[in-house]
């Protein structure tokens, strides 16, 4: 294809309309042939994504350090010969950029990236701490977000958004406060914003109603310090031994600093329904206690056994009525046919129980202990086979 020549007497119109026709012309004479480089539609996308200028996602470091041409674009878009505060000026537009995505993350590096730069410009400071600190608080890190408006004070002392948003953090981690302290400093600063204004109103009616919750929770500790006190000396004065707790790192060296020291862990029970031993008015301990009935491998907890009453009382109520349980389908279990016993802690002995004793009789003999908070026995029909073959591995005392 010949290079053009403007013809004599041929004005600019004339030319580039001919222009255009001689480059039809010498496209159709073209040889035809399928291009075979180009994008399908199978992966156009893809093809494109490849393509730094047109990428749509923050390429990874892996990528730029492998790829020239993303390598020019980050030092198009970050001048390393730029003075700090015009690279920390970038990072922040680019964190901004981040932040309006919601993707509160890559903000968070791109603020940090502008904090790094040493500049000496306070308000550029305070700006990239402020909202390094928003995209933290919109990520649920409110300590780090307080962190961050702190140092944003520091450089800034009047930066209305950063005091804003120090109240913000302190309410969302209830320092209520230290959340009236940040406002009363942007008040200072702008004596109408409504913002503060009424987050300092509800700190202060939050502050009032920890404070209240606070003394509750208190006078309700001393209270149930001195219920327990009067509790263990009670159990102590009617001498009621309980089994030793396992021991662990944290109780360890208290138990071997003196044995003899009664434990509320000793009194944790470990039924279903977390019945307590408890003192009542009258100095009297009400236990829960528990039955158990090896024969159908079937238990029952008695959750209020008042120390002065009779086994005879209970087994009366449990068996003594019309109704059966279901799992004693030979009606075999009659107040009269059953004996009750206890098995003495550490050895195979087993120790009958006359049903018209007191439950406080058996827990101060000094062969009972009370294992976790729970006194149990062994209940069995007298003269059944199943009681001849059990009792065979114990000793009776």
């Amino acid at each position: 294809m010949a290079a053009p020549t403007r013809r004599e007497g041929e004005d600019v119109t004339e030319l580039a309309k001919r222009l255009d026709d001689d480059l039809d012309d010498y496209v159709a004479s073209l040889p035809k042939k399928k291009y075979e480089g180009g994008f399908s539609e199978e992966n156009w996308e893809e093809e494109i994504e490849k393509i730094p200028a047109l990428m749509t996602r923050m390429p990874t470091e892996e990528e730029i350090a492998t790829n020239p041409a993303l390598q020019a674009l980050q030092a198009i878009k970050f001048d390393e010969s730029a003075p700090p505060a015009e690279k920390a000026e970038s990072h922040k537009d680019e964190g901004n950029y981040f932040f309006k995505k919601k993707e509160y993350r890559k903000a968070v590096i791109a603020y940090t990236e502008g904090i790094k730069q040493k500049f000496d410009d306070v308000k550029l400071k305070a700006i990239l701490y402020t909202n390094r600190a928003a995209a933290q608080f919109h990520l649920g890190n409110y300590r780090s977000s307080l962190n961050d408006v702190t140092e944003a004070k520091k450089a800034k002392p009047d930066h209305l958004k950063a005091l804003l948003r120090g109240a913000e953090c302190c309410m969302k981690l209830s320092l209520y406060s230290e959340a009236m302290t940040w406002c009363d400093l942007g008040l200072q600063v702008s004596p109408t914003e409504k913002k503060l204004l009424d987050i300092r109103a509800l700190a202060d009616k939050e502050k009032r109603a920890a404070d209240r919750d606070k003394r509750k929770r208190k006078a309700k500790e001393k209270k149930e310090k001195s219920r327990n006190e009067a509790l263990l000396a009670a159990i102590k004065k009617k001498n009621i031994r309980l089994a030793p707790v396992e021991k662990t790192e944290d109780n360890s060296d208290d138990e071997s600093e003196n044995k003899d020291i009664l434990s509320l862990s000793a009194l944790e029970t470990a039924t279903a329904a977390n019945h307590k031993v408890y003192l009542d008015d009258n100095g009297l301990l009400h236990w829960p206690v528990m039955f158990m009935y090896p024969e159908y491998g079937q238990t029952d907890i008695i959750a209020d056994f008042n120390e002065h009453a009779q086994f005879i009382d209970h087994i009366n109520v449990m068996f003594g009525g019309s109704e059966m349980v279901s799992w004693d389908e030979e009606r075999k279990y009659k107040p009269n046919r059953l004996e009750v016993y206890y098995e003495e802690m550490g050895k195979m002995v087993l120790h009958r129980v006359p049903l018209d004793s007191t439950l406080a009789s058996i827990l101060s003999s000094p062969t009972y202990m009370v294992v976790a908070g729970t006194p149990n026995f062994i209940v069995l029909v007298a003269k059944s086979s199943f009681r001849q073959e059990y009792l065979k591995k114990y000793t009776l005392a």
